[in-house]
């Protein structure tokens, strides 16, 4: 590979983009016969011209129009690569582990993920689900960067960021027993009405977990399994208020409502981290993009500290 061809592609590209040698070299703040030198050596490689000849605007031969998005993955595979290296040289880290709890609303934290991305595409994550019965411990135990949840609590231990509110509610498919009785429904409707329930670890004791309503519990670790067994019919579960919006756009799920406000909490939603552990850089700004995203101003600036709960 020639020492600059990372160089002569980027001039390649940008002469493609801007239509003359000219404009390309102002774009590179490059001189004119640096631009032209470039595309020179890269055809001299290739053994045919990119580049049409006797045109007022620049167009690319056809073999260089095939050759054009190889060219920008290249330049731009160099980019972040230049960029991450200069993240590691500053000692900023590079992979954030996230946990997200399985109720925590996914439509705003895409969002979020995709402005993110685009800013920091050297960013790795690796995201694992979990759910309020285990993942305080998880999170001071799993070197994890920071856990989405939603908190009735925070733990004294445990720093957050306040996002929003969600009330959560059963649901049911509409086909389903409970969905054709009168609401709001009385709290003993659901004795014996079979609940599904999330839970991420068979080691998990059923005794600690609270909100469980029925006798008949099927207990499940994945949340669209939960999801199509409710949209089957084959019981109800608690949901944040979006979790089942297509099923329930199609006519296939509805939202129950109860007398006893215990199946209709309000619960907090956060990002949150050990305390003793605050976030590096790229941790914030993975904060920032939150807030920013749920519409809460300053990212870090209006973190819960464990002495101000």
């Amino acid at each position: 590979m020639h020492p600059n061809l990372v160089d002569h592609l980027r001039a390649f590209c940008a002469i493609a983009d801007t239509g003359s040698l000219t404009a390309a070299a102002k774009e590179l703040r490059r001189p004119i016969s640096s631009v032209s030198y470039s595309l020179a050596q890269l055809e001299q490689q290739c053994g045919f011209p990119l580049l049409g000849r006797g045109t007022s605007r620049a167009e690319l031969t056809e073999r260089g129009r095939v050759l054009l998005a190889e060219a920008r993955s290249v330049v731009e595979r160099a980019r972040s690569f230049t960029t991450h290296a200069q993240s590691l040289e500053k000692g900023e880290e590079t992979r954030l582990r996230v946990l997200i709890d399985v109720l925590f609303p996914r439509a705003d934290l895409n969002q979020a993920l995709r402005a993110f991305a685009a800013d920091h595409p050297h960013a790795r994550f690796q995201f694992f689900n979990s759910s309020l019965a285990t993942l305080w411990d998880d999170l001071r135990i799993g070197n994890f960067d920071f856990a989405l949840t939603l908190a009735a609590a925070i733990p004294s231990d445990i720093a957050a960021r306040h996002l929003g509110t969600e009330t959560l509610g059963p649901v049911c498919a509409t086909g389903h027993r409970l969905a054709g009785l009168p609401q709001p429904l009385a709290m003993r409707a659901f004795d014996r009405e079979r609940q599904i329930y999330y839970v991420g670890s068979p080691q998990i004791d059923m005794e600690r977990v609270g909100r469980l309503f029925s006798t008949d519990v099927w207990t499940v670790n994945d949340v669209e399994s939960i999801k199509s067994m409710v949209t089957a019919g084959l019981g109800w579960c608690f949901s944040a208020s979006r979790t089942f919006e297509p099923e329930i756009a199609r006519g296939e799920v509805m939202r129950l409502t109860c007398e006893d406000m215990q199946f209709h909490p309000v619960r907090t939603v956060v990002v949150a981290w050990p305390a003793h552990r605050r976030p590096g850089p790229l941790g914030r700004q993975m904060v920032q993009a939150l807030a920013d995203q749920y519409g809460q101003g300053d990212g870090m600036a209006g973190v819960l500290r464990p002495e101000a709960r």
